[in-house]
């Protein structure tokens, strides 16, 4: 797989689980914007509406169900 695919990939799985982290939408901001895992990502980054990462907070908490490492 090319390496940029796979940094997209890391960085998809870091957002999701931010995102889940029950963090209030400012602290998962400051973390999008302060964490090195994100660093290639924050042109893009800054560009988002926090009251969207909030909805998205929202969502997550409501909706999404990770799967575990045993894929369950």
């Amino acid at each position: 797989m090319p390496p940029e695919k796979t940094s997209l990939m890391d960085y998809q799985d870091a957002l999701l689980e931010l995102l889940s982290s029950e963090l209030s939408q400012e602290a998962v901001l400051e973390t999008l914007k302060t964490d090195a895992r994100f660093a290639s990502y924050q042109d893009y980054i800054e560009k988002f509406d926090p009251d969207m990462v909030s909805v998205a907070c929202e969502l997550m908490g409501k909706w999404a169900k990770r799967q575990d490492e045993s894929g369950f």
